[in-house]
């Protein structure tokens, strides 16, 4: 797909995608509060937002319906250990999830395109046509491997990102490891999509540098709104004696 030829991507092309989320049972995890951490970023200059949850992206889309601002939507399976989130699909897992998240708003639909099994045994190329057969969403498939970057495309993904570079098993890497700037380089290099650096990115020279390999765009999240990760980052240089 060439970028030009779709707003959504075209908006998305060059820019910071915000992904404005919290976990359930953490302070900020109400629908008004995301709404306010959106507004916020697009203040700051984000061009798009990924959202988790049918509620937040719900309330976000009105919100920010007299805006051009591209929705990126998932879901999580809640439950999860870190241990387990290792091994399972837990991001926009199922057909259904992804239809809802389109139906609740989103431009674009997130979900895991690892090569591990799907709860509800659709291969992701099966799920990809389904998804652009009933909604007018496009696809945004999450990987973790250059193996599962060229399958995203090939079963028919209209954006692949980096983002669980680090959160599988076969990746596994600890929460201050950085960005794969290698992956991303190989993405951009051997694929025909557009490609997007997500996942461990903190600093703004990070965004520059993905942005100039020839990144299409690049989310930010933690290190923008989530104000306790960010507290922990400077709670630990208290503790270096």
């Amino acid at each position: 797909m060439n970028p030009g030829e779709n707003s959504v991507l075209a908006v998305l092309k060059g820019g910071l995608i915000v992904s404005c989320q919290a976990s359930k049972g953490e302070p900020l995890c109400k629908p008004e509060i995301i709404g306010a951490l959106c507004q916020s970023a697009l203040s700051g200059g984000a061009r798009a937002l990924r959202l988790e949850g049918l509620s937040n992206i719900s309330f976000v889309r009105k919100l920010t319906s007299h805006l051009n601002v591209p929705i990126i939507g998932i879901t999580k399976t809640e439950g999860l250990t870190k241990d387990q989130a290792l091994d399972q699909v837990y991001i926009t897992a199922t057909l259904k999830d992804a239809i809802d998240v389109a139906k609740a708003g989103a431009d674009i639909v997130a979900l895991d395109a690892t090569l591990r099994p799907r709860p509800d045994k659709l291969s992701l190329a099966e799920t990809i046509e389904k998804i652009h057969q009933e909604t007018r969403a496009l696809v945004w498939a999450d990987t973790a491997t250059i193996e599962e970057a060229h399958q995203a495309q090939k079963a028919g993904a209209d954006i692949v990102s980096t983002t669980l570079y680090g959160y599988t098993r076969e990746t596994e890497l600890p929460s201050d490891a950085k960005p794969s700037f290698e992956f991303l380089e190989r993405c951009i290099h051997e694929l025909d999509v557009p490609v997007i650096l997500e996942g461990r990115v903190w600093e703004p020279e990070q965004v520059e540098r993905a942005i100039k390999l020839g990144a299409h765009a690049v989310v930010v999240g933690s290190a923008i709104t989530r104000p306790h990760l960010i507290t922990e980052r400077f709670a630990r240089a208290t503790q270096t004696n």
